[in-house]
């Protein structure tokens, strides 16, 4: 993959009956750096946030600072925990990742995680986290 590229991101939580998703595209970067794969992009639904994908075949974590400030560690079979920083406070969140998949080829890249939601100890939801980059140069994305 080229350094400058898209991402396109869909968040789902399931909880009973419905399902509720936040999809966007944006512009990001990719790198690589001693045997990790990073994925840079804001996110600009509401105020800004900063995101950083660091990426290993087993192993995905999400920082974000701006709006909110969390380091996520999905990883298949275990619970991490993780401070989730808001703007009416802390939130500790539980994250029991079910499954993940990391596919790459020169000009793309896909990331699907499945996980269990838990806050204060307590389940939330059942949640899904897929994120795409792709060349700039393979022409714009549509949200369907």
């Amino acid at each position: 993959m080229t350094k400058d590229v898209l991402v396109r991101v869909k968040g789902t939580q399931f909880m009973d009956d419905e399902n509720d998703v936040i999809e966007m595209i944006t512009a990001g970067t990719f790198n690589e750096k001693n045997g990790k794969k990073y994925l840079i992009y804001d996110e600009t639904i509401g105020d800004q946030t900063h995101n950083i994908v660091k990426i290993w075949p087993d192993k995905v974590e999400v920082t974000k600072r701006g709006l909110v400030d969390t380091h996520m560690t999905f990883e298949c079979g275990k619970k991490h925990m993780c401070n989730y920083m808001t703007p009416v406070g802390l939130i500790i969140l539980g994250i029991t990742t079910s499954a993940l998949e990391v596919e790459e080829d020169e000009t793309s890249m896909g990331i699907v995680i499945s996980y269990a939601l838990e806050m204060n100890g307590e389940y939330i939801s059942g949640c899904g986290l897929e994120i795409y980059a792709r060349d700039k140069g393979n022409g714009p994305w549509s949200l369907d």
